[in-house]
């Protein structure tokens, strides 16, 4: 039986969410930016445990065998560290009212980049004879050809960085462009009729959390970004997409039993696991 809810597809939902949260933080924005700095921490904080709930029900629903178990467990543990890192900016800034330590947000963003690189590879690894030698090679490519001028921003400014600043600043976009290449090539699967719809909703949203990593690194050097900018809507698009496309692989958008399809192609298989 079809649910209310589900009279809309998750396609719709997805942009209804997108356009909601733009116009929230942009009204935030008028208010000021304590409010706007209290609003996007508070949505970030939301949308993280949200999707940390819908990614430890998939590994109950998974287990540990195969490569999605594992690619399961791991997107939990990062989605774990990303939702410490919401909590630390909201347990000191909002609850506490001082500034958190410099760098404890960035300890939890960063190894959750590495946790989340490693699952999405272990979820990709069943393709890997549909993705040639060619499409890596073209990928790091634009990849590094990204990296350079992030590296570069960053390298003409370091004199007003300290070590520690340096170091970090230097993380994040390494780390976004290794992250980078596994990301297209998923949205690449995707329109070639290899990885489902939530699969590419992840990489999506990955990739537009690089885009914001790089907007508000070239905004912080400028020293025009403060928290609550209008940027940070990025950030929380990432959660957004990143819980609709597991809440539809979960079947909250389908009254469809979907329980013989495939959690990596979404159709009826046996040779991706």
């Amino acid at each position: 039986m079809q649910l209310f809810y589900q009279r809309f597809n998750v396609q719709e939902y997805l942009l209804f969410a997108l356009l909601g949260i733009t116009a929230l933080v942009l009204l935030s924005n008028f208010g000021g930016q304590d409010t706007a700095e209290n609003v996007t921490e508070g949505v970030g904080i939301i949308l993280s445990g949200v999707v940390m709930f819908f990614s430890v029900f998939m590994v109950s629903k998974y287990g540990i065998k195969g490569n999605h178990g594992k690619a399961w467990i791991l997107f939990m543990l990062f989605s774990a560290y990303w939702f410490c890192a919401e909590t630390v900016d909201v347990l000191y800034n909002v609850a506490l009212g001082i500034d958190a330590w410099q760098y404890a947000d960035d300890f939890f963003y960063i190894t959750g980049y590495q946790l989340f690189f490693a699952s999405l590879v272990f979820y990709l690894k069943p393709f890997s004879k549909q993705i040639s030698k060619k499409m890596v090679v073209s990928i790091t490519v634009i990849s590094i050809s990204l990296l350079i001028p992030s590296l570069l921003m960053i390298i003409d400014s370091q004199s007003e960085i300290s070590n520690g600043n340096l170091l970090v600043l230097l993380s994040y976009p390494i780390l976004d462009s290794i992250i980078l290449i596994p990301a297209i090539i998923g949205v690449i699967l995707f329109f070639k009729g290899g990885v489902n719809f939530m699969v590419s909703l992840l990489c999506l949203g990955i990739i537009t959390q690089i885009v914001g990593d790089n907007s508000v690194l070239f905004l912080s050097l400028q020293q025009i970004y403060y928290p609550g900018h209008l940027v940070e809507v990025l950030f929380l698009w990432t959660y957004t997409m990143f819980a609709f496309g597991i809440s539809n692989q979960i079947g909250l958008f389908n009254s469809n039993d979907k329980e013989e399809s495939c959690p990596a192609c979404g159709k009826t298989c046996s040779g991706h696991n």
